[in-house]
C-alpha cells in the first residue's frame, strides 16, 4: 500500500478540560473521498481544525504529506461552514475567488495570472458567467460553488469541506456532490456531512466521529456503523434528514 498523505496517530484534544477527541487514529490515502459523520458536538469540526493546523492536539501526532499541518497548509484548500459575507459590501464572485489567490502568495496586489487562475476554476465549476455578479445575489448552491472555487484557486492537493450542503435542498445537495466527485478525480476530499442518504453514491470511505473515531474503508452506511458513530439507535429517513434520534445521546461530550 502507498504511503498515506494524512496520518493521525493517538490524538487527544480537550476544551477547558472537557475531552472532545480521545485516542484518534486513522489515515487517508491520495485521492480518497472521506466523509466524517456523527452527532452534533461529537468533534467533527474540531477534527477538521486539527487537520488544518488551526488547533493543536494535546497529545498525539498529525502529519500531512509527512510534515506538520502548518507547513502543509499550502497543499490544503478549506471551505468552512456558514461563510460570512457582508451584504452591504458589493463584492463580486471573481473577487471572492481571488481572495484564495491572496492567501496563496500573501501579496496585496493580484496579477493577470491570478485572475486567469480564478477564472479557470470558476469555469470548471460552471460559474464563469457569474464572475461579475454580487455574491449575495446568488442562490445557496451557487454560493457554495464560489466558495469551493476560492478554496481551489491555489490548486491544492486536498480539499476539506465542513457541511457544504447544510443550506441546500435535495437537488442542490445531489448536484454539489456530483461536482465534488468530479474534483475527486484529481484531488483528495475530506467532507463533514449529515447527508448520509447521498454518501454511498459518492464517497469512498467513512469515519464516524463521536469523541472517538471509527474509520471504515467503505462507503456503505450500515446499522453497525451508525451505532458506532452515534451511540444510540437511529432511523435513516430521507435526503436532508439524516436520522431520527430514538433516545438521548448519553455519551455525547
Amino acid at each position: 500500500m502507498s504511503t498515506p498523505i494524512v496520518e493521525v496517530e493517538n490524538v487527544n484534544f480537550s476544551y477547558h478540560g472537557l475531552t472532545v477527541l480521545e485516542d484518534v487514529s486513522f489515515s487517508v490515502q491520495e485521492k480518497e473521498f472521506l466523509a466524517f459523520i456523527g452527532p452534533n458536538g461529537g468533534g467533527k469540526t474540531t477534527l477538521i481544525k486539527l487537520l488544518l493546523g488551526l488547533l493543536k492536539p494535546d497529545s498525539g501526532k498529525i502529519r500531512i504529506y509527512g510534515t506538520s499541518p502548518e507547513k502543509a497548509a499550502h497543499r490544503v484548500g478549506y471551505v468552512p461552514q456558514d461563510v460570512a459575507i457582508n451584504k452591504a459590501f458589493p463584492i463580486s464572485v471573481l473577487d471572492v475567488v481571488l481572495m484564495g489567490r491572496l492567501r496563496f502568495h500573501g501579496k496585496t496586489r493580484l496579477s493577470k495570472f491570478d485572475k486567469k487562475a480564478a477564472r479557470n476554476v470558476l469555469a470548471e465549476l460552471e460559474m464563469l458567467d457569474y464572475q461579475n455578479r454580487r455574491i449575495d445575489d446568488l442562490s445557496g448552491g451557487q454560493k457554495e460553488r464560489v466558495f469551493i472555487a476560492r478554496a481551489l484557486a491555489t490548486d491544492p492537493d486536498i480539499l476539506v469541506l465542513d457541511e457544504p450542503t447544510a443550506s441546500l435542498d435535495t437537488t442542490g445537495r445531489t448536484e454539489l456532490y456530483a461536482i465534488l466527485k468530479e474534483i475527486n478525480k484529481t484531488k483528495t476530499i475530506i467532507v463533514v456531512t449529515h447527508d448520509m442518504m447521498v454518501l454511498s453514491s459518492y464517497v469512498s470511505s467513512v469515519a464516524c466521529v463521536n469523541r472517538s473515531v471509527h474509520y471504515h474503508d467503505d462507503a456503505e452506511i450500515t446499522e453497525e456503523m451508525i451505532q458506532e458513530g452515534y451511540h444510540c439507535p437511529v432511523e435513516l429517513i430521507a435526503h436532508g434528514i439524516p436520522h431520527r434520534i430514538l433516545k438521548t445521546h448519553e455519551d455525547e461530550p
